[in-house]
């Protein structure tokens, strides 16, 4: 398992595509920060706050799922069609080659979108930033003392503890986003397609939740990613226990799918 599970993590980590990732991370920060109503009007607020908003204006959202697959969620159809697949499995137990795979898929994903917020954090700080500042701005017409959402009272004891769990989230989405992917490698044999459905499905999730009154703000997957942004209409209020459900089904029902259907791809080898 040790060896199977070190090469996962070379291919996944020592991977081109994460310089894709950096560049539409800081396409997503210029984008967010030229629109942000603080840029507009030369506000100086927390650099926290910055980031929320930039990634608010910058569209991360409707990127958020590509950037976590991008990087090794086709990487089993990868295995399959290029034939290393077959010789893999001569070396080690398909079952160890699979939970490597999950592995290494989720740490990719969670961690890919970490780097894109950190990023988008770093580049922030080169704006008029207010360390001290107490008023969170969601828009330049409203203030308040914290963001919406769930630990929201993390925000106006520090900041930057606010920035750790929006990390996690972030990670959260990330992985299980990635897993998504994954799990369509086994049956979509078309790498743009299983990069690309993910953020399809989330888009789409998105889009009934918004205009739909009675569709509950825990189905749309974007309000994990982006909790101070939920919005809930006519839905119970967005709730941490929401948040975590939607990682925890996401992640599980991706793991259970791949692993069923990694299965029948062994049988045909």
């Amino acid at each position: 398992m040790k060896g199977i599970l070190k090469e996962e993590f070379n291919r996944a980590f020592r991977n081109p595509r994460f310089l894709i990732v950096v560049v539409l991370a800081l396409a997503v920060f210029g984008i967010g920060a030229y629109r942000s109503p603080v840029f507009l009007f030369g506000q100086a607020v927390h650099p926290v706050n910055r980031l929320l908003l930039n990634l608010r204006y910058g569209d991360f959202g409707f990127l958020a799922a590509l950037l976590a697959t991008l990087p090794f969620a086709d990487s089993f159809l990868d295995d399959l069609n290029q034939g290393f697949l077959r010789q893999i499995i001569q070396r080690v137990p398909y079952r160890k080659y699979k939970a490597a795979k999950i592995i290494a898929v989720a740490l990719t994903g969670g961690l890919s979108l970490v780097l894109v917020v950190l990023l988008i954090f770093l580049a922030g700080l080169v704006g008029a930033t207010d360390w001290n500042a107490a008023t969170y701005f969601s828009t330049f017409a409203e203030q308040s003392s914290t963001p919406k959402g769930p630990l929201a009272e993390l925000y106006a004891v520090n900041p930057i503890y606010y920035l750790f769990y929006l990390l996690a989230s972030a990670f959260g989405f990330g992985a299980g986003q990635a897993l998504m992917g994954l799990a369509f490698s086994t049956i979509i044999h078309n790498r743009y397609v299983v990069l690309a459905l993910p953020l399809v499905i989330v888009q789409v999730l998105d889009f009934l939740q918004s205009r739909a009154l009675h569709v509950t703000s825990a189905l749309n997957l974007l309000n994990g990613l982006l909790p101070y942004e939920a919005l809930s209409f006519l839905s119970p209020e967005y709730t941490l226990e929401a948040q975590l459900a939607q990682f925890g089904v996401v992640s599980i029902v991706s793991i259970i799918a791949f692993l069923a259907l990694a299965r029948k791809q062994r049988l045909v080898l």
